[in-house]
């Protein structure tokens, strides 16, 4: 088998394989997921028996979120095709009409309110199908709601409950609730950063022409539910519609809501008994069902497919060593010149890196290396965790092979090349602007 630095090497090949994969776009993402990992295991040295084993851990943690896609997706499909987010829809877009900042800062804020519990899957859940009803209505790109949901979630991340600064605590072994009184200061700065960007991004998108009666760019955004032979067509959804039910519909989606939000079951558990009364109150008889089942199958089967065929490269990552190795080589590129700013320069790379390794990995094997090779320089281990902290928070949303990415994908109806595309660039600036505040507050040294 290949030594520690080729075996980083390849990792680093076969991730950036992954990704320029992705973004070109000639294949479905499944293939790619289970073809190139297991090709590169192959040239490091292992045999079928260990891959398979690989796979096997692999697909174990992911086919949870995978079983979630499944019925979140066709759950609030449902609500929407029986019209419960008709009369939110209609109201926003009437008291919008051309303030389109009025409705990206709103997304925001409703960002922010989701996340309160630092669940990235339930802040989906819960923002995506009640706002993307209006951006299409108001012939906003879908990409603009995602990168307004991704800044949010990466400012509201630093909560002590948050995965991000939970596992700070642990590599620091200091308290969490600690950290957080540390970063409150920056929070507050980030969410009025965050209403700035969702304002400018309302502004962008109205200057491409977006409202109720689009121009320019804007109208060639088809709102539409296009009909074709594959497909439900535009009748089949109106026949969908229950006006009637809708305060039924309502309390069904908030009791789904309030499970995600105040107990433990299992998130997919909770749209499986949300999904379950819905069809029964909505759809009466068998065949009724299974047509309104029907109508997201596509949806619904593709991404659970993309998620699980990511438990292979997930499984192939960890289980070759490739990951540690990846962490190891990344810190011994450093040059010793910049040793004495390495927190800075790890800040700076927060994201790109963090969309590499993704976040057990950045914080359980990148951070702790980093903090002991930049103790040699004469920087204290708090200062390295929490410049890195701050920027990787802002790549959440955006790394390739991580369940959320998708999810995000799945529910805006978005290409995930498209995503990364629009929305890294502008969350990678947003980091920076995060990390320098996070220095003038003393958060860490330059």
């Amino acid at each position: 088998m290949y030594g520690e630095t080729l075996l980083g090497a390849m990792g680093i090949l076969m991730i950036v394989t992954i990704v320029w994969a992705l973004i070109q776009s000639k294949t479905n993402p499944v293939p790619i997921f289970v073809i190139v990992p297991i090709a590169a295991a192959i040239i490091v040295g292992f045999g079928p028996q260990e891959i398979f084993e690989f796979i096997k851990t692999g697909v174990s943690k992911t086919w949870s979120t995978a079983v979630l896609f499944i019925f979140s997706i066709v759950f609030f499909s449902l609500m929407g095709d029986v019209g419960l987010f008709d009369p939110m829809v209609n109201w926003l877009a009437r008291k919008a009409g051309d303030n389109i900042m009025a409705v990206t800062v709103a997304t925001s804020l409703i960002a922010v309110i989701a996340h309160m519990d630092g669940a990235l899957a339930s802040t989906l859940l819960i923002t995506i199908p009640a706002m993307l009803p209006v951006y299409k209505k108001l012939h906003i790109r879908p990409v603009t709601l995602l990168v307004i949901i991704g800044a949010a979630m990466s400012i509201m991340n630093l909560v002590p409950w948050g995965g991000p600064v939970a596992r700070t605590g642990v590599v620091l072994n200091a308290d969490v609730n600690a950290l957080w009184q540390e970063l409150i200061p920056l929070q507050g700065i980030g969410l009025i950063i965050l209403v700035v960007f969702a304002a400018y991004m309302g502004w962008v998108e109205k200057r491409r022409g977006a409202g109720l009666n689009p121009t320019g760019k804007a109208a060639l955004l088809d709102s539409t539910i296009e009909e074709n032979d594959m497909g439900p067509s535009q009748a089949d959804f109106d026949a969908m519609k229950r006006p009637k039910l809708i305060w039924v519909n309502l309390l069904i989606t908030l009791a789904v809501i309030g499970l995600l939000c105040f107990t433990k079951i299992p998130l997919y558990g909770a749209f499986m008994l949300g999904l379950a009364l819905a069809l029964i109150i909505n759809f009466p008889g068998a065949k009724a069902q299974s047509k309104a089942i029907k109508m997201h199958a596509d949806t619904a089967l593709t991404m659970p497919m993309i998620l699980l065929a990511s438990g292979v490269f997930l499984g192939v990552l960890d289980g070759t060593g490739m990951m540690k190795s990846m962490a190891s080589l990344l810190i011994g590129l450093v040059p010793d010149a910049i040793g004495g700013h390495l927190q800075t320069v790890f800040g700076i790379l927060g994201v790109p890196i963090g969309m590499l390794l993704g976040t057990d990995s950045y914080f359980f094997g990148l951070v702790p290396l980093a903090i002991s090779v930049g103790e040699k320089f004469g920087i204290d281990g708090h200062n390295m965790a929490m410049a890195m902290l701050i920027s990787k928070n802002y790549g959440v949303l955006v790394t390739p092979h991580a369940a959320t990415t998708f999810l995000a994908c799945g529910l805006a109806g978005v290409e995930i090349k498209d995503m990364l595309k629009f929305c890294a660039p502008r969350l990678f600036i947003l980091s920076l602007i995060s990390l320098a505040f996070g220095a003038m507050l003393g958060l860490f040294s330059i």
